[in-house]
């Protein structure tokens, strides 16, 4: 500043370090990558050099440690480069990225793992290598995805925007302050554990409850799903390749999936339709007819094209190869209400095959009352059996949550979630109904989207766990009356006037309503009309109805109101 003189230097990215001495930055000769590092009125040198790419440099306070990532095989790493080290050292192991570091102090390193909209944070030990998850979610079952970290000049506080509640929904995000010199006593922590513990007994217990009258059939049929006939389903869409709109693999796909439903005994329905101008493509439909309520209808789905640029192993053959398994193992079990197994086809263009059948379906008049849309539910981060719940509907979320406690392997996490998949055009027409599985809003695959989804990346085991927790949710709710609407209220006093409209299913034996007060016990009435008067009904209070039927099961979701 003082002479004026200005030295420039070949490169990009420049960092420093906290203490003003030191810069470090990237270059890029002849395809190789190089990292050089500057002490104040010295001259550039190489701290490293590689033919695999680099990016996001870290500087220790004192200069001497370069912390960055690098593309290893598939996907990012973080390197270390001490100064007199003879080469780097590998900080992360990890199938996920893991990305953008920064030193907190001389010893910690904090980054994120991840895909782009869906990352959680973790601090490394330089010299230990332990890494511990920095940020949780406020429940055992619910999902936290993180999108941006900001240090204080101490390195001990880090503020955190992220939706800490799993509702990826609403337009509202937290931001939350993590302070690494703040602890909880154990006291707190063991209150934490009893709540969760809790809770997961009450979301235990309510899915045995739920699934007792139809638990003999659901355990036959998940008995049958057979994770070598997946692999054959997977196996073969693989082989198409790409099987977006315009690639040959995804007509390919189409007489595939027609031909193996037929084998199973349906008769398949091909939704044709141009999703481009001189594009032809089709969802592929099979449909369960209802024993007895015909009219009413389930929807499972999933899509079947890729990217254009991959095969989509896991995006979404594995959807793809669940929804199969569980067409095969119901094609002999009718349920009370009808069933339609829905295979998607252009998703990665823009939603357009379910934005297509729901058009139909619309137009047809089809009374759809309940949705699951699976997408993304095979890849292997590791030895793990567990997916997310993606829903709008909470009943439906928490029978999937006992389907898979009670009649799978598989560990179940859960988001609210719809926006910007299949399910998204369920909820436009239909409201609230949807549930399902999915990678997002957990995204840890680091070959989401690219040429290497491939079929070694993908846990069998997992895509029968995910089409079994499938079947067996589609299989309670095909026999349940569905959630009731038009729910009134009007008040007079302390009493209350309650109406809806009369549940659509046949045999309904009468409804139940529920008065739920905090601080008081819970009051149950019954009612065989579709109305009922109260008394000494608190302005706190909330207010549930379902319908049961003759097998005295109930609506698999309450309708609800405020009392006001």
């Amino acid at each position: 500043l003082e002479s004026g003189a200005v030295d420039v230097f070949q490169g990009h990215d420049p960092v420093s370090s906290s203490d003003g001495k030191t810069v470090a930055f990237i270059d890029t000769q002849d395809g190789d990558y190089q990292i050089y590092v500057i002490r104040v009125g010295g001259e550039p040198t190489i701290v490293y050099e590689s033919s695999s790419r680099i990016e996001n440099l870290a500087l220790s306070p004192d200069g001497q440690t370069v912390v960055f990532q690098q593309m290893i095989r598939e996907n990012w790493e973080l390197m270390v480069v001490s100064s007199g080290d003879a080469g780097p050292r590998q900080l992360t192991h990890d199938v996920q990225h893991d990305l953008f570091p920064k030193f907190l102090d001389a010893n910690t390193i904090l980054s994120v793992k991840g895909e782009g909209r869906h990352r959680r944070s973790y601090l490394h030990d330089l010299e230990s290598g332990k890494s511990t998850r920095l940020f949780h979610n406020n429940t055992v079952r619910t999902v936290a995805p993180e999108y941006d970290w900001v240090v204080d000049r101490t390195g001990q506080r880090i503020l955190i925007v992220s939706e800490r509640d799993g509702d990826t929904i609403s337009p509202e995000r937290g931001l939350y302050l993590v302070d690494l010199n703040r602890f909880i006593s154990a006291e707190d922590l063991q209150v934490r554990i009893d709540e969760n513990r809790a809770v997961e007994a009450r979301l235990k217990r309510n899915g045995e409850e739920l699934f007792r009258p139809v638990a003999a059939s659901v355990r036959e049929a998940v008995a049958s799903v057979s994770t070598s006939r997946i692999y054959g389903y997977e196996k073969a869409l693989f082989a198409f390749g790409s099987k977006f709109i315009t690639q040959p693999g995804n007509a390919r796909a189409i007489e595939y999936l027609t031909k193996t439903l037929e084998s199973f005994g349906y008769k398949p329905e091909l939704q044709w339709f141009e999703p481009r101008p001189g594009i032809q493509s089709a969802n592929v439909i099979a449909t369960l007819k209802g024993s007895v309520d015909a009219d009413l209808i389930y929807v499972i789905s999933s899509h079947f094209d890729s990217v254009e640029r991959g095969p989509g192993a896991d995006d979404n053959t594995s959807g793809t190869a669940a929804l199969l398994e569980a067409a095969r193992v119901m094609a002999g079990m009718p349920q009370p209400a009808t069933i339609k197994f829905a295979f998607f086809t252009g998703e990665e263009a823009g939603l357009l095959g379910s934005r297509e059948f729901v058009r139909r379906a619309v137009a047809d008049g089809d009374q759809i009352v309940g949705a699951l849309n699976n997408d993304m539910v095979g890849y292997a981060n590791n030895n793990r059996l567990d997916n997310t719940i993606r829903y709008s509907n909470d009943g439906i979320r928490d029978i999937q949550h006992g389907a898979a406690m009670l009649f799978t392997d598989l560990i179940t996490y859960d988001a609210r979630y719809y926006k910007r998949t299949d399910a998204h055009a369920y909820y436009e027409a239909y409201g609230d109904i949807v549930g399902g599985i999915g990678s997002y809003p957990i995204l840890a695959n680091p070959h989401y989207h690219q040429t290497h989804d491939v079929l070694e990346t993908i846990n069998h085991q997992l895509v029968a766990e995910v089409s079994k927790t499938t079947t067996a949710t589609i299989m309670l709710l095909a026999s349940s009356p569905s959630r009731l609407t038009d729910f009134q209220m009007t008040r007079s006093g302390e009493s209350v006037e309650l109406s809806w409209t009369p549940a659509v299913e046949s045999g309904i034996t009468g409804y139940r309503v529920l008065v739920r007060t905090e601080g008081l016990a819970d009051r149950i009435e019954e009612t065989s009309t579709p109305r009922i008067s109260l008394s000494d009904v608190s302005l706190r209070a909330v207010l549930s109805v379902w319908a049961i039927n003759a097998a005295g099961m109930p609506s698999w979701d309450s309708a609800t109101v405020q009392s006001q």
